[in-house]
């Protein structure tokens, strides 16, 4: 029956990635059919990542009143909103309107579905959970790029995705007596192990004490700066090879993609090894090969290696995020990870609120080549992160509330 689940969990997880690359990824197609200037994505992002940051912080509270079924169906509802609209927009703004309930909706999925993963299954479940969203990602675009024969072929593409998300909801609405279930078998699952109530009773404990568990701020700004590097490179590769190196729309749209690609086999070839690798060593292994990918994205005066390096830094990216969510738990022990986890989700998008689109108001009054150069300070900053995370973290059980 947990089975069940945890495949129902993986099918929403396909559905919180859909939306997330369709407008990154499909941004100078939008751009030019609704006729607004190239840096406009920017305003986009900030009303869908701070909508995620409000769902995120509160996490914890839906969780406690409508349960984590409950928090997952309300959200994939408010998504499947967020997308029609999407398609039928008439201009910009009215596009900023139909971002609401699309950023109120991932933001909780995210929190809600990241801790339920990291305390009942494996973690080669956690890579594989974010592989299936790196199937959302990427089929996302490719879905959209075969309607990119006209300036409005992207609303027919929303469309479809609209049209998966409702279905992927009303699976996730049937299955809600399923998760009830779970929810008890987990439950004797801990109390029959060796491990005390002490260790697995959730606390809630509020912001200010929150804060104030060992290395908390080396993980979030550590997280922050991974959805940073992830962000950028998603949300304006496709740019950055468009405008900046003269790279057809199609075949931007279309290279974007292998970023998504590259996450998605990544994560599940990153499943397999961590059942031998531990989460820490997984991140390092991550960053190590975002930090080539890097190198050959600065490599700007050769479009033609822009795909390999694109690629690579999907597959960089693939064990980290995973990695960081899975090992929740136990920097911050079980009884505070929910607290830690909706702040983690809310630094991710704050990242994204911030970050994000103010790279686009540089690269319109410089240019779009400077985005390896953001790139590689962030995965500075990630790398510093997690390795200050790792000196302090174990220190949480001496926290007396």
């Amino acid at each position: 029956m947990t089975t069940i689940l945890l495949l129902i969990i993986y099918l929403i997880f396909i559905s919180l990635g859909l939306p997330d690359s369709l407008v990154g990824t499909t941004w100078p197609s939008i751009s030019q059919s609704l006729g607004v200037p190239e840096d406009y994505q920017g305003i986009l992002t900030c009303v869908i990542s701070l909508c995620t940051i409000i769902s995120s912080f509160f996490s914890p509270y839906l969780i406690k009143k409508l349960k984590p079924s409950g928090t997952v169906a309300i959200s994939i509802v408010l998504t499947v909103i967020g997308l029609i609209a999407l398609s039928f927009v008439p201009s910009f703004w009215f596009m900023l309107l139909a971002a609401i309930p699309l950023g109120l909706g991932g933001g909780a999925i995210d929190a809600t579905l990241n801790n339920y993963v990291a305390l009942h299954y494996k973690a080669i479940h956690m890579n594989w959970l974010h592989s299936f969203w790196g199937v959302g990602t990427t089929i996302s675009p490719l879905i959209i790029s075969s309607f990119l024969t006209d300036n409005d072929g992207w609303r027919k593409g929303a469309i479809i995705l609209a049209i998966i998300q409702a279905a992927i909801c009303i699976i996730s609405l049937v299955c809600i007596p399923l998760w009830k279930k779970c929810e008890n078998i987990f439950a004797l699952r801990e109390k029959n192990s060796e491990t005390t109530v002490e260790d697995t009773e959730v606390v809630e404990l509020g912001y200010k004490k929150t804060f104030a568990l060992k290395g908390v701020w080396f993980a979030l700004f550590g997280f922050l700066a991974y959805t940073a590097v992830e962000s950028l490179t998603g949300m304006w590769f496709s740019s950055m090879v468009h405008f900046g190196l003269n790279v057809s729309e199609q075949d931007a749209t279309l290279w974007a993609s292998f970023f998504y690609l590259g996450i998605t086999i990544g994560r599940f070839i990153s499943g397999i090894i961590s059942l031998k690798v531990k989460e820490k060593n997984m991140i390092r292994i991550g960053e190590s090969i975002i930090f080539i990918g890097i190198i050959l994205l600065c490599m700007i005066f050769e479009p033609k290696i822009m795909p390999f390096a694109v690629v690579l830094i999907g597959l960089g990216c693939a064990p980290v995020y995973p990695a960081i969510i899975k090992d929740t738990p136990n920097r911050f022990t079980k009884k505070y990870s929910q607290n830690v986890m909706g702040i983690q989700m809310s630094f991710a998008y704050i990242s994204n609120f911030l970050i994000a689109p103010l790279f686009g108001v540089v690269a319109k009054y410089t240019t779009f080549l400077i985005l390896p150069y953001c790139v590689l300070f962030f995965f500075i900053i990630l790398v510093l992160g997690n390795e200050g995370i790792n000196l302090l973290g174990k220190k949480n059980k001496e926290l007396k509330i």
